[in-house]
């Protein structure tokens, strides 16, 4: 072989090399894709009742026939019994009333999936009742799973489960006295008690022990708090953490009445969980999908009383939010947020002011917020957020404009395919054993890491 052609065929051979090379070190970089069996697509059937009042059923079609065929029989068997409860619409005006029936789902491991029927009666925005059913399947086979399945009887994740659900039962309306009986009896069926598996916890949804305050309560063990009491093959469906890459979706400035049921479909449509950083003053206004975003699983956290920014106003000022804030928040669902986002991202100052809460920043954005009524373009948009998201990162998006809505829809596949399980912040956090203190700031968590890249 001549000397030229030599150089270059071996040119080539190290291009070739230089590729693979490029493409192992992806790989590496990049979690496990969604599963086929993860896959799921979610539709709506609306009607209208002889009163006038609204009804709105989702049916959901998965990997396996005879799941969706149960699911969407608990969600037709809901609308059946409640919708004859729907009083008539006041001020001709169907969604006064109305009866909502959806489908929630998320996804643990390869194969493990956790759904959600839930049944949300409202009368002129005020919960009428809320009702729930859970059911977790091993979607290569259709196996239902059930606790017994995730715990031997003689596992000391008993003992946690119980005291979880005496614990959420007392953090709820800190002022009011829980139904000692329905706790007691909670904890005595913990066997057959619903509960869902999410990224990084398990959660079991309670229904409300509180005279007059018909919602769900939660109650929450994280993964690393019982895998090593768990089954083998528990333990190998909730190893999220060698299969994937994590980050957190958040939103700002909400509860918006126009955007956020748009944001909690989309977020309902992918089987992702978000982190909410709500306006206290909206939480007033709009108590109702403060109350829906806590009852459907994201996580519920502040964006202060008002939208000041730090470097426009006094320390006491914001100080004095505190309190405003969680009782809004308890009025709303019954807790008060365990942290919080400065407006503007103005961690340092908010926490030079003694604030009292951890103050959450994010590593990524695509400006969300600008752009006219509508927000810039939602593939824009998609496209910045599913490049620019690193492992341990959080997403800042807002729900004030309808492009976000159509924006989230789009990214969360994407990082999907790129390997990433959407997380709360809470859980972000948990995986790696960091408790969050009042007046400081994080931006991420890798590893523990949770400074600025």
């Amino acid at each position: 072989m001549k000397k030229g052609k030599k150089r270059l065929f071996l040119g080539w051979i190290c291009l070739l090399l230089s590729l693979c090379m490029v493409t192992a070190a992806s790989a590496e970089t990049d979690g496990t894709p969604i599963q086929p069996c993860h896959q799921v697509t979610m539709t709506e059937r609306k009607s209208t009742a002889q009163n006038g009042a609204s009804i709105s059923v989702w049916h959901i079609t998965t990997a396996l026939g005879t799941v969706d065929a149960e699911l969407n029989a608990l969600a037709d068997d809901y609308a059946a019994e409640l919708s004859p409860l729907l009083q008539k619409p006041g001020r001709e005006r169907a969604q006064n009333s109305a009866l909502t029936v959806r489908i929630l789902h998320s996804r643990t491991g390869m194969s493990w999936m956790s759904f959600m029927v839930q049944a949300r009666q409202e009368y002129h925005r005020q919960i009428q009742q809320v009702r729930f059913t859970t059911r977790t399947y091993d979607m290569l086979t259709g196996q239902r799973i059930t606790l017994a399945d995730i715990f031997p009887a003689d596992s000391p994740a008993w003992e946690l489960l119980e005291q979880a659900v005496r614990d959420a039962a007392s953090a709820y309306y800190p002022d009011e006295t829980p139904d000692a009986a329905a706790v007691e009896a909670l904890c005595e069926n913990l066997a057959q008690a619903d509960f869902m598996l999410y990224g990084m916890s398990l959660v079991i949804p309670l229904p409300s022990v509180y005279e007059n305050h018909p919602q769900l309560m939660q109650a929450t063990l994280y993964y690393p708090q019982i895998r090593a009491y768990m089954t083998e093959e528990a333990q190998r469906q909730t190893d999220n953490a060698s299969l994937y890459r994590f980050c957190a979706l958040t939103y700002d400035d909400g509860p918006n009445q126009w955007i956020t049921p748009h944001v909690l479909d989309a977020l309902m449509k992918t089987g992702a969980r978000a982190t909410f950083f709500l306006v206290g003053s909206r939480v007033s206004d709009f108590a109702y999908l403060a109350r829906q975003e806590h009852d459907e699983g994201h996580a519920i956290a502040t964006h202060f009383y008002e939208h000041l920014y730090a470097n426009q106003e006094q320390g006491g000022k914001f100080r004095a939010m505190y309190d405003k804030v969680n009782r809004a928040h308890i009025a709303a669902i019954g807790i008060a947020p365990a942290y919080a986002r400065a407006p503007g991202g103005q961690w340092q100052r908010m926490g030079s002011y003694g604030v009292g809460w951890p103050l959450i920043q994010w590593t990524a954005e695509a400006q969300d917020w600008s752009g006219g009524d509508q927000g810039p373009d939602a593939y824009r948009t998609a496209n910045t957020i599913a490049a620019s998201t690193k492992d341990g990162g959080i997403i800042l998006m807002h729900d004030m404009k309808i492009n976000s809505a159509k924006a989230t829809e789009m990214f969360i596949p994407k990082l999907e395919e790129r390997g990433f399980m959407l997380l709360t912040v809470d859980e972000l956090f948990a995986k790696d054993g960091v408790t969050l203190e009042a007046n400081q700031a994080y931006w991420r968590c890798l590893d523990g890491v949770t400074t600025q890249y």
